[in-house]
C-alpha cells in the first residue's frame, strides 16, 4: 500500500508540474515510466511476492537519489511563491522521501520481527 500511495503521489506532482509547464514534457514521461515501475512492483508486493518488497528498497533509494538535486531543492527553497509549486512541493516530499523511508523501516521492521519470531 505504501509504493501504490507513492506512485499516486508521484504521479500527482507530475501532473501539477506538466499542467502549469514548470517542467519539459521529457521529465513527465521519465516520471510516468518510473511511477509505472513503482505501480508493478506494488502490485507483486500487494500478492505476496518477498522479491518484490526486496526490490522495493533500493526503488526508495533511488527516489530519494533522484530527487536530491539542485533542481529539486531550488523548487523546495521556493514553496509557496506559487500554488503549482507548494503542490509540486509537497508531493515531492511525501512521494520520493517521507513513503520511500516509511517503506523501507516497515520493510526492516517485517524482516526483524519475522526473524525474531522465527527463533522462538
Amino acid at each position: 500500500m505504501i509504493l501504490a500511495a507513492a506512485d499516486l503521489v508521484i504521479l500527482a506532482g507530475a501532473a501539477i508540474l506538466r499542467f502549469s509547464g514548470l517542467v519539459p514534457l521529457y521529465l513527465s514521461y521519465l516520471t510516468i515510466v518510473a511511477a509505472v515501475i513503482i505501480f508493478v512492483d506494488a502490485y507483486y508486493v500487494y500478492r505476496g511476492s518477498h522479491a518484490a518488497k526486496a526490490i522495493g528498497i533500493p526503488l526508495g533509494i533511488i527516489a530519494m537519489i533522484v530527487s536530491s538535486n539542485p533542481a529539486h531543492f531550488l523548487a523546495l527553497a521556493r514553496f509557496g511563491s506559487s500554488p503549482a509549486l507548494s503542490g509540486a512541493d509537497i508531493t515531492m516530499v511525501l512521494g520520493f522521501y517521507l513513503l520511500p523511508v516509511v517503506y523501507i523501516i516497515s520493510y526492516v521492521v517485517e524482516a526483524v520481527s519475522s526473524r525474531e519470531g522465527f527463533r522462538q
